[in-house]
């Protein structure tokens, strides 16, 4: 959906300070209802967007421990897991609180979760590369969620 020049102006404004422009541009207009957001809005579509991608992979983590033999792994994807789930945690509080308008509240339940996740992408990321590149792009996508929401709630006065 195309947005109008003032939500235009925001969603660049925002996403010129997160790590990857392209994803966070994609994402607020592929999720923009009415061309025309103002912070608020642009918070909720984020907000939303990284507790639904917190939850998915958390289901994708707990099918890989379903799966799994490789004792390493297991204990990597835990770390994950238990990164995740405070991640899913976390952001189902910010969206209560986001309903209730306590944006101030909001960012503080917000603000733990780039260190849980970065807690995900360091054990995998981290030399000697023990297992295949299986988290990377959800690592990568939750990181930039996480700094959507963040910035975004941020800019709310």
């Amino acid at each position: 959906m195309a947005a109008d020049s003032a939500t235009e102006a925001r969603i660049d404004t925002l996403c010129h300070q997160i790590e990857e422009f392209g994803f966070c541009s994609q994402t607020f207009h592929q999720n923009l209802k009415g061309g025309s957001a103002d912070y608020v809005g642009l918070t909720q579509i984020a907000t939303n967007q990284a507790y639904s991608n917190a939850t998915n992979t958390l289901g994708y983590i707990e099918q890989l421990l379903r799966s799994t033999t490789d004792p390493a792994l297991k204990n990597d994807l835990i770390v994950c897991e238990n990164a995740f789930r405070i991640v899913k945690q976390a952001f189902g509080e910010a969206l209560r609180l986001f309903s209730q308008r306590d944006y101030r509240g909001m960012l503080s339940a917000e603000r733990p979760t780039p260190r849980a996740q970065a807690s995900c992408d360091v054990i995998f990321s981290t030399p000697p590369a023990r297992h295949s590149p299986i988290m990377d792009e959800r690592n990568r996508e939750m990181r930039i969620l996480i700094a959507m929401a963040i910035t975004s709630s941020s800019n709310i006065h």
